[in-house]
């Protein structure tokens, strides 16, 4: 995995930028967040800037649940991390990955206040029978979110 060197804040943040310093991605390995990888490494290559790559495990995940009994309990971002580093191989960017439990939303833009992320990056919802990690954002987030088809 590339270290953001020099990317994440420590003590450098700059108000008025021109262009992104540092972008959260919310990564699931589904389609709408490939896209959503893919446009925000697409941006933080001509901005010269990096991305933080996050994986949300719900905590209500049904694996979890399954699991709850048994000695191992799976875990899906190393199921991940195998496919990202491929991905993220060709394109060129500084980044970093980040796996957390809790509702994604809620996770994604802590951890872009964390590191002082200039927008969230993620990919649209194709389930509407639940409320989307993408509207939780454009409704409650206090930075530029980014919603990818």
């Amino acid at each position: 995995m590339e270290p953001l060197a020099n990317r994440l804040p420590e003590g450098r943040f700059e108000i008025g930028k021109d262009g992104a310093g540092l972008l959260v991605v919310g990564y699931d390995g589904t389609d709408p967040s490939r896209n959503a990888l893919a446009y925000a490494a697409g941006l933080a290559r001509r901005d010269r800037a990096g991305l933080l790559v996050v994986f949300v495990e719900c905590l209500n995940s049904a694996a979890l649940w399954f699991f709850a009994g048994s000695p191992i309990i799976p875990d899906p971002a190393e199921d991940l991390i195998e496919d990202l580093r491929e991905e993220m191989s060709h394109h060129g960017v500084p980044w970093r990955f980040v796996s957390v439990r809790g509702d994604a939303a809620r996770e994604l833009e802590s951890l872009a206040d964390t590191y002082r992320a200039d927008a969230i990056v993620v990919g649209r919802s194709r389930s509407p029978w639940h409320t989307s990690v993408s509207r939780g954002l454009v409704r409650h987030a206090r930075r530029t979110v980014l919603v990818v088809p």
